[in-house]
């Protein structure tokens, strides 16, 4: 077997017995590997029996056959496991210096089953595998964690995945944190972590693993690299870091402010940009294993109330859920929350909703002072929300509420009509006024609320196509083709959850399908076509969905709140994606098709000095420009305002969606197709379920 070990290591921490599980390869061809085989392994263990922070939920840290190789953007691993937060498969990607360290122990994942009754942590090098003492590290937040256990295990140069105080009190959205920041953040993996009394997994090695083709492992590794070189994009990544895009996505009505009513808010998006960063507190960019485009951030804020030593930078989802949404526009204070988040091993995202939820709440009079313990909530409180963060992690006082998520608080307290969710999951910075298939995709996302389980953010946005599978492009703000869209932007993005990839480094690549079968075929030897690839794809999503099923999920689930998907309550939207549509696509070609090195040079500097950092500015001048040549910009200033004030079709491209998917009256995949997908053992799980 290339690519994959074949076997996974098996840890009881209620018997602290230790197994290797051999994995056939038949399961490596139908799933990869990632989240789509800890998907496999999930059912064969009954996880969908168990409650989420019972032992008999398997925690599965998963890499996959593309993990930890020398290949651009394969540095991720999957933590995957029934979500505390939602009650439904929960998955999470981490990025950093783990997988590689994995990969190297002879393993390609690791299944925790049962309970520690005091905390303990895994080593596992080189065929040692031992349950240690962490009674030590217990409360220790996990960037200390990391740094204790490294610097134990210097001379072996382990990496470190571990938790903070998040995850050990049970926080129901805390993550699982390596290389100071980089986070498995969604779901709630670090609360399971936290269940099972396991505070740290230490892995490390000197095994390498064959791949089935070097001359074809070099080959699509040089193309990925030289697609890299050329692309504006990584440039965008490499000066700012994701955070570069909040001003651009700020221009188009994507990014959510003050939980999501308000329309616009410029001063904020500048004041919050990775530009800004970039000029005031930026001190270097840092890369995940192997990669070139060193998108991760690291800062220092010095002399300042807010003040924070070297360390982690935020990403677009953290300046947006801690910032925008809350009406925090002092960099400081939302890089330092930012940072604490981290620390204590629990999700930006998550903790932002939800203090945006509880702060409308509290401004409608659902929630007092009498439940905050005396804290004043309200909108550009940025002492408020350091506060907060380090209550949520401790579960002290009204944190103790907060550490829940916001579907919980709002079945006790009310408004759930502006407790931003999908299936218990906080949704993401992106909104489906700006981008329509996003409602679609958080919807039917088989975690929950979630913009990376698909790859509709780029098919909208311009950036991607699927010119090579004959799908055609959709038109923004038009329901027409969104669900087939979506359907296969899911079953792609499944393909990279399991291979492993970094979705940002694929796009990097050129977001094309072809490049990724290129690399899991030169690794695997498998000789998988596309539509080979796309039907692993399709039987993984297929899976996850059915697992969501199996743990009580049905179609009355697949929906979204109403004020994502009607007009905004202040101000109104942006009709400028048909303004940043063209502008990227022929950004794309020019750099593409510009041969002579001088004047690629002189391109991208004019991207990455004048375009990038005043994207806003841009993408207005662009709007006016298009406009005499645009039909629907030509109609009238009436019309205008009514296509800024008008719903998402979200009801028909559900509908849609759902005779694409041949998904029956109850939500369920059709017998036939689970059948015809290989999944019967699920499928008879699933009808044998109806059946009672």
């Amino acid at each position: 077997m290339y690519g994959n070990w074949g076997r996974i290591l098996k840890v009881d921490l209620t018997s602290r017995v230790y197994d290797d599980w051999a994995i056939d390869e038949s399961a490596y061809r139908k799933f990869l590997g990632g989240s789509g085989l800890a998907a496999h392994i999930f059912v064969e263990l009954d996880g969908h029996l168990a409650e989420p922070l019972s032992p008999d939920n398997p925690l599965i840290i998963m890499n996959g056959p593309l993990s930890g190789t020398s290949l651009p953007g394969c540095s991720r691993l999957e933590v995957c496991a029934r979500s505390p937060l939602t009650g439904i498969w929960g998955e999470s990607s981490m990025g950093g210096q783990v997988s590689p360290a994995l990969k190297r122990t002879g393993y390609d994942g690791i299944v925790f089953v049962g309970a520690s009754q005091d905390p303990v942590y895994l080593f596992l090098y080189d065929g040692i595998v031992e349950l240690k003492d962490a009674s030590q590290l217990w409360t220790m937040d996990a960037f200390k964690t990391e740094q204790a256990l490294k610097q134990e295990y210097k001379s072996q140069k382990a990496e470190v995945m571990c938790i903070g105080p998040a995850g050990e009190n049970l926080v129901r959205y805390a993550s699982v944190v390596n290389d100071r920041g980089s986070l498995a953040g969604r779901g709630g993996m670090g609360a399971v972590m936290g269940s099972k009394k396991l505070k740290a997994i230490v892995v490390g090695g000197k095994r390498k693993c064959a791949v089935a083709d070097s001359d074809a492992y070099k080959a699509v590794r040089k193309l990925g690299l030289e697609e890299m070189k050329k692309s504006i994009f990584v440039d965008g990544l490499s000066l700012f870091g994701t955070a570069g895009g909040v001003e651009l996505s700020a221009a188009i009505g994507d990014v959510p402010v003050k939980n999501w009513r308000q329309a616009q808010w410029s001063e904020g998006a500048e004041s919050l940009s990775g530009i800004k960063l970039a000029e005031t507190i930026l001190k270097k960019g840092r890369s995940c294993y192997a990669c070139p485009v060193a998108c991760k951030r690291i800062v220092e804020i010095p002399d300042d109330r807010f003040g924070m030593e070297e360390g982690p930078g935020p990403e677009y989802e953290g300046l947006n859920a801690l910032g925008m949404m809350l009406k925090i526009d002092n960099l400081n204070a939302v890089v330092k929350a930012n940072a604490l988040c981290d620390a204590y091993g629990m999700d930006c995202i998550s903790t932002g909703g939800t203090i945006a939820y509880a702060t409308e709440a509290f401004e409608r009079g659902l929630i007092t002072e009498r439940e905050t313990g005396g804290i004043i909530l309200g909108w550009n409180r940025p002492d408020v929300l350091i506060e907060l963060i380090r209550k949520i992690a401790s579960r002290e006082g009204f944190g103790d509420e907060l550490a829940e998520g916001c579907r919980a608080m709002a079945e006790r307290y009310g408004g759930s009509e502006f407790a931003i969710q999908v299936k218990g999951m906080e949704c993401p910075m992106h909104d489906p006024r700006a981008l329509w298939s996003m409602a679609l995709g958080y919807a039917t996302s088989i975690r929950g609320g979630c913009h990376n389980r698909d790859t509709n953010l780029g098919l909208e946005m311009g950036m991607d196509d699927l010119s090579e599978i004959g799908v055609e492009r959709t038109k923004p703000h038009s329901a027409e083709g969104k669900a087939v869209m979506t359907v296969h932007s899911q079953d792609i993005a499944s393909v990279m959850d399991s291979a492993v990839i970094c979705i940002f480094a694929w796009k990097g690549m050129g977001s094309t399908i072809a490049i990724v079968r290129d690399m899991i075929n030169a690794v695997t030897g498998y000789g998988l076509n596309n539509e080979d690839l796309l039907e692993i794809g399709e039987r993984i999503w297929y899976l996850k969905r059915a697992i969501g099923n199996l743990c009580g999920a049905t179609k009355a689930d697949d929906r979204v709140p109403a004020r994502i998907v009607t007009p905004h309550e202040e101000g109104e939207g942006s009709d400028l994606l048909r303004a940043l549509n063209p502008l990227i696509r022929v950004n794309a070609i020019v750099a593409d098709r510009l041969k002579n090195e001088k004047l690629l040079k002189l391109y991208r500097d004019l991207n990455s000095k004048v375009l990038i950092p005043r994207s806003n500015k841009t993408i207005k001048i662009v709007g006016k420009l298009i406009a005499p040549f645009d039909r629907r910009a030509r109609a009238s200033k009436a019309d205008s305002e009514d296509r800024r004030r008008s719903n998402v079709e979200f009801d028909f491209m559900l509908e849609e969606y759902y005779l694409a998917r041949r998904i029956n009256e109850r939500g369920y995949p059709e017998r036939g197709l689970l059948d015809d997908l290989g999944l019967a053992d699920v499928s008879e799980l699933l009808y044998q379920k109806i059946a009672r």
